[in-house]
């Protein structure tokens, strides 16, 4: 049944969105332009991807065409609003460290704006754990008809230095992570949930009744108009020369001037 309004579900919803894969990859046959391959944790090898709407990257059906089409509608077109600024203003971005969605949807529309936002989130969110048959908290389900709410289902922003640290023309990488989850919680006992997606350079992050470690971008839920960017470590830039010496990957002797040349400093994309 779709989570959202209890339907039969027959739609199937992207894991990463369409439109993310459009602005990285082209809306061709992804083999036209050189090729796209899909990883997974865990799995040895890769599968090659068709082009955007390949069902590799959508989930099992877990909404209704209607859920997944006329209502959140406007969610999704909030979604693609920030995605489509951010990465068109990105040094911006990146010299300030934060993200003025006055900027992306007008003084007079931020609060529907962030609101759309966070519910395209919300969404997002309850597809991956509607995929995983996990039951997706009722007050999510609720919020998405509301103007007003209150939800321990916070966002973070980030910069993932791993990839900034590839020329711009190599941070082409579109992931989401696996889902965290406490199997052994019962109705007595919150479950806490994670996971995130990676657009580019940009890692945003699901928390859901968890505490957000310092350093990941201030905690967000729609209720303000700046989304302030923490920073992720992953490998640094040594070990990133280790993996491109061994792999034999065309990124070695950029990352080597780079190391040459102080290290990465984000704010200079």
């Amino acid at each position: 049944m779709c989570w959202i309004c209890g339907a039969p579900a027959d739609s199937r919803e992207h894991k990463i969105k369409r439109s993310d894969l459009v602005r990285e990859f082209g809306g061709t046959p992804f083999k036209a332009t050189g090729g796209l391959l899909h990883f997974v944790d865990g799995r040895p090898g890769s599968r090659e991807v068709q082009g955007p709407n390949t069902g590799l990257l959508k989930y099992n059906p877990v909404l209704c065409g209607n859920c997944n089409s006329s209502l959140s509608q406007p969610w999704n077109l909030a979604y693609d609003q920030f995605t489509t600024w951010v990465f068109e203003n990105e040094q911006t971005v990146l010299s300030k460290r934060y993200i003025n969605l006055m900027e992306i949807y007008g003084t007079d529309d931020i609060s529907l704006g962030c609101r759309n936002l966070y519910k395209y989130f919300v969404k997002a969110f309850g597809c991956r754990l509607a995929d995983a048959e996990r039951a997706v908290p009722p007050h999510l389900v609720d919020l998405l008809a509301a103007d007003t709410f209150s939800t321990n289902l916070w966002m973070s922003f980030a910069v993932n230095k791993a990839v900034f640290a590839m020329r711009p023309e190599h941070r082409k990488l579109l992931a989401i992570g696996g889902l965290w989850y406490n199997p052994d919680a019962t109705d007595d006992l919150p479950n806490p949930y994670y996971f995130s997606l990676r657009l580019n350079w940009l890692e945003i992050e699901f928390w859901y009744d968890m505490d957000i470690p310092p350093g990941r971008g201030a905690r967000w839920t729609c209720d303000a108009a700046c989304l302030y960017l923490g920073e992720i470590e992953g490998p640094d830039l040594n070990e990133l020369i280790e993996i491109a010496r061994r792999d034999g990957a065309p990124a070695l002797q950029d990352l080597l001037e780079l190391k040459a040349n102080g290290g990465i400093r984000i704010g200079n994309a």
